[in-house]
């Protein structure tokens, strides 16, 4: 037993990387399209995000996501408004068989981010905001990746985007515009990457 356990110390150490250390250096940037649900009203997202990869499986970077809701009449403001805002933070992403044409990447963001209501007509001019207010977002998710040409990959994803409370709240009233919970929820989206992989 002695013998053998003094065979594991002198057994090299594994590691993330390996025990070549980080062996291929390579980084990307992309644009992302989505679809979401904020308090139960359709929105769009756009944003981008930028990443170092190592050894082609392993990304570190930054995202960023802005969204906005569709208009909705507002009673108690006897107006249009929507939802708007954005987050992001920072990224880490485990891609699964990068070599391969068809394979699965799992990224995590961990950032903050900023709400509004704001009055808006048909062609989305923003006017007075009702309230603002900043929040913590956590969003985990898997993106189906294709490997177009060697620096170009497009991706479908589900997220999940799990925040802070909302406080949102009617000026006048003090009463609450939205859920607590009205950030938390499931989006979709597709991705174009380029750069060395």
């Amino acid at each position: 037993a002695a013998m053998n356990l003094q065979a594991q110390d002198d057994a090299p150490m594994r590691t993330l990387f390996n025990n070549g250390g980080i062996r291929s250096n390579g980084g990307y940037g992309a644009v992302t399209v989505g679809y979401t649900q904020i308090a139960n009203s359709d929105a769009i997202t756009i944003g981008g995000q930028g990443a170092w990869l190592i050894n082609h499986q392993f990304g570190i970077g930054l995202s960023g996501t802005g969204f906005i809701t569709e208009r909705a009449y507002d009673a108690n403001l006897d107006n249009r408004y929507i939802t708007t805002g954005g987050y992001g933070g920072l990224m880490l992403e485990f891609i699964a068989m990068p070599k391969s044409p068809i394979h699965l990447s799992f990224p995590v963001t961990v950032g903050a981010g900023g709400i509004t209501y704001v009055q808006s007509n048909r062609d989305f001019d923003f006017y007075d905001s009702e309230d603002s207010q900043a929040f913590f977002v956590v969003e985990p998710g898997v993106d189906v990746e294709f490997n177009l040409l060697p620096f170009v990959r497009f991706g479908l994803g589900v997220k999940y985007r799990v925040t802070s409370d909302i406080d949102l709240k009617y000026l006048d009233s003090g009463n609450r515009i939205l859920d607590s919970n009205a950030m938390t929820g499931f989006s979709t989206s597709f991705n174009l990457k380029f750069g060395k992989f």
